[in-house]
């Protein structure tokens, strides 16, 4: 009985101690800089794929920027108050290319309405940062290639 305590003693604490010779000293990683600008651009460009699929749901196509912005302003501004941070406390959506300060979309629907494809840049990027989705729903990184 008292071995069995010790050994189970002394393997609890070589759980609680063995991951600690490898953890990653936080000093020698690599932080990006524009980590949480890419995370908000990201929300944007996860909220316009849900909202075309609302829209190709209730209109039967996929829509371009302007009409998307028509029939789903209160969402839109609601995800700006939410995540997008500014100087601009009353920052609009603008018309393509650049829909707010230093972010471009490219957002191209298919004649017949049942594909997209969009591109969401960040301009102040010098990787030439963006994401990229489709009707798909899966969003792609793409940089500049060096």
């Amino acid at each position: 009985m008292w071995k069995a305590r010790i050994f189970v003693s002394a393997f609890i604490l070589l759980l609680a101690l063995g991951p600690l010779q490898f953890a990653q000293d936080a000093s020698t990683i690599a932080k990006n800089p524009n980590a949480e600008r890419q995370g908000v651009l990201l929300g944007l460009v996860r909220t316009i794929n849900t909202i075309e699929v609302t829209e190709v749901t209730d209109y039967g196509s996929y829509a371009p920027w302007p009409i998307l912005l028509a029939h789903h302003q209160e969402d839109f501004n609601g995800w700006l108050k939410r995540f997008y941070s500014s100087d601009e406390p009353n920052a609009r959506y603008g018309e393509m290319l650049e829909i707010l300060p230093g972010w471009n979309l490219r957002l191209n629907v298919k004649a017949d309405g049942k594909g997209y494809v969009l591109l969401l840049a960040d301009t102040s990027d010098k990787t030439g940062f963006a994401w990229v989705s489709d009707e798909s729903g899966i969003i792609r990184l793409s940089k500049y290639i060096q």
